[in-house]
Parts: structure tokens; C-alpha cells; sequence
């Protein structure tokens, strides 16, 4: 070993230092979303307080990673009674535990999926609403009410999304009638910033009706869209049907991009495996004979019409469920797993770069 002087040992010191610094940096730009990278993503949403315990989601994120995904949405929800309350509740019972939605991250990150965190507020006693509607009759002093309930809410998951190194995070998802209050979404925004160094993104779902719903996407750094749209109403489409409806619904994305100079992804799109799925794919209630064709015809569609569109940087397929058994061609819900659709999945992702 050879001898070193004091100033020697300083030099050393002051280079290791900044090679630490250096990997710090490079470990979270690394590990950010790129504008130019595109997002291969399934949504893994798992409802309930229990629904990211035990061994069955681990399991359910190894086959997710099958799809040639490289990116996953991680769903944790809180709680507000009713569109017309303004407390948001994300300690009870029925949202999953910091430890465990952890758990699923890191093990997303071990399989070598980035992840985006996306917290959502539904409703806990109103099954004739849902988060988009919240406040129809709010006062001013109700609406500050309620950003002063989901600062805390969204401030709490944002923190995690730094401490596990998540590479995005989603400020807000379909809160329609609180998207118009734009100087307290810049403020939240503002906020998360404090709190998480990687990129943000805000998942809307009005560009089909309501394309300047949100006026705030240059505080972000992705816009994002909820695409369930409404591109045929033929019960049993083929994907010619499909992409007749696909060309004016991806026009008004692209305008949407452009207009901001922002990039664009998809944060869900999907549909159920299930007869008439296609005709209004967000009704996740809909009633009906398994249709696993209109599923397939779908994500086909889908991938013809977004492919090579530089404006678009990501999709994510809704949605993935912790439950490992979930899905099958006896199936009639959103998820591809087992289905015809995952297919789709697989090929197109694995040609994607």
C-alpha cells in the first residue's frame, strides 16, 4: 500500500465525495421518466386495506412483468364519504398500508419495472358518483376545505414516492370539478415538488368532451389521459370498426399535446372482455355475456392507432390485479391476464423501444 500525505488524503476524500454525489444524481436521473423514453405500462390497482398483503401480489407482479411492460402504475386510495363532504381519509382500513404498497414497489423495481405512483380519492358512500363529480354545491369555504384535506393526502404519498425512488408520480386523477380551481392545483403542485424530485404528471379524462378541463398542464411534466372513449357503437366491433372511432379521439390528444408543447401519455386505457365493451368501455358495471373478441379488437385498435406518434409517450393498460388468479377466458373485467388482449400486450411491447 502506498503512503499518502495529508493533502493526498484530502484529494481522495474530495474525489470520493463527489463520485458520491455524482452516483446520487445519476441513480435518480437514471431512475426518472424520460420525455423521449416511452412508458410500456400496466396499471396494478389493488383496492382495500389487504389488498398488497401476502404472497399473491408478488406473484401477481412477476406476470405483469411477463407482458414486456417496463413500467407499472402502483393504485393506493383514500377515502371522502361523499361528493359533497371535504375530508379526504388515507389512514382507515380500507387503504392498503404504506409498508405493503412499499412492498409492491420495490419488488416492481427488482424486476426491473420503473414505477409510477398514483394515488386516487374515491368515494366511501356514494355509489351514484364518482370522483369527478365532487362538489356540486361547494362553497368557497368548502373548497378550501377540501385542498386543504388532500394537501396532506397527496403530500403523504408523494414522500413515499421519493423515499422508494418511484420514477413518476401522479398529482391527481379525474377530479374534474376540482380542476377548474387552478391556482390551488399549482399550489398542490407546488407543494409535491418540495416533497418529490422526479417528474409529475396529472391523470384527466375530459379530452373527449372538455378539452381545455384542465388549464394548469404547464405545471407538470407529462399530461395525462384516462382514454376510455367511445369509438363505436357497434356491440361487436371488428378493428376497422374500432379505428374509425380511434382517428378523431387521437386528434384531440395530439391537439391537447401540442397546444401545451407537452408530452402526452396515456395513463389507463382499457376495456372489459365483455359483449358490448367497446360501446362506453369506462362503464366497468356493465352487465353481459363474457366477449373476449371486443376485448382483443380493442388493444389492437389501440396499438395501430398510437403507434409511431411521437407526442405520445406511455400507455398504461387498466388494469392488473394483485389477485394472481384474476382474469381468464371466463372473465368479463378490464384485465388482460389470461385473455386474447395479453397477447396484444406481449407482441406490441416487445417491439416497442
Amino acid at each position: 500500500m502506498t503512503k499518502t500525505g495529508s493533502g493526498g488524503m484530502a484529494g481522495i476524500a474530495a474525489a470520493l465525495c463527489g463520485l458520491l454525489v455524482l452516483a446520487a444524481a445519476c441513480g435518480r436521473s437514471s431512475g426518472t421518466a424520460d420525455r423521449e423514453e416511452f412508458q410500456k405500462g400496466v396499471a396494478y390497482t389493488g383496492y382495500g386495506g389487504t389488498s398488497y398483503d401476502g404472497d399473491g401480489p408478488l406473484l401477481a407482479l412477476d406476470r405483469l412483468e411477463q407482458t414486456n411492460a417496463s413500467w407499472t402504475s402502483v393504485l393506493v386510495t383514500g377515502y371522502q364519504e361523499t361528493i359533497h363532504t371535504t375530508s379526504i381519509d388515507f389512514t382507515g382500513p380500507a387503504t392498503p398500508t404504506d409498508a405493503s404498497v412499499e412492498r409492491v414497489i420495490r419488488r416492481a423495481h427488482d424486476l426491473g419495472l420503473k414505477v409510477m405512483l398514483k394515488p386516487h380519492v374515491d368515494l366511501a358512500n356514494d355509489s351514484q358518483h364518482y370522483r369527478g363529480e365532487i362538489g356540486p354545491n361547494f362553497t368557497a369555504a368548502d373548497w378550501a376545505a377540501w385542498f386543504a384535506s388532500y394537501r396532506p393526502f397527496i403530500l403523504h404519498y408523494a414522500a413515499m414516492a421519493e423515499r422508494t425512488d418511484c420514477e413518476l408520480f401522479c398529482v391527481g386523477c379525474e377530479l374534474g370539478t376540482t380542476a377548474v380551481h387552478a391556482a390551488e392545483w399549482r399550489q398542490i403542485v407546488a407543494a409535491v415538488k418540495g416533497a418529490y424530485s422526479g417528474p409529475l404528471t396529472y391523470a384527466d379524462n375530459q379530452v373527449e368532451y372538455n378539452p381545455d378541463g384542465v388549464t394548469w398542464w404547464d405545471a407538470v411534466d407529462f399530461i395525462g389521459q384516462d382514454a376510455y372513449p367511445t369509438l363505436t357503437q357497434v356491440v361487436e366491433p371488428t378493428v376497422e370498426d374500432l379505428m374509425g372511432g380511434w382517428v378523431p379521439f387521437r386528434d384531440k390528444l395530439q391537439a391537447l399535446a401540442e397546444r401545451w408543447d407537452k408530452p402526452l401519455i396515456l395513463t389507463e386505457i382499457g376495456c372489459r372482455s365483455i359483449l358490448g365493451g367497446a360501446q362506453n368501455p369506462w362503464d366497468w358495471q356493465r352487465q353481459g355475456p363474457v366477449d373476449l373478441d371486443v376485448q382483443v379488437n380493442f388493444y389492437e385498435a389501440a396499438c395501430r392507432a398510437v403507434e409511431g406518434r411521437s407526442w405520445l409517450r406511455g400507455m398504461y393498460w387498466w388494469q392488473w390485479s394483485p389477485d394472481p388468479d384474476d382474469g381468464g377466458l371466463n372473465d368479463t373485467g378490464y384485465t388482460p391476464h389470461g385473455k386474447p388482449a395479453e397477447q396484444i400486450v406481449r407482441s406490441w411491447y416487445s417491439r416497442l423501444r
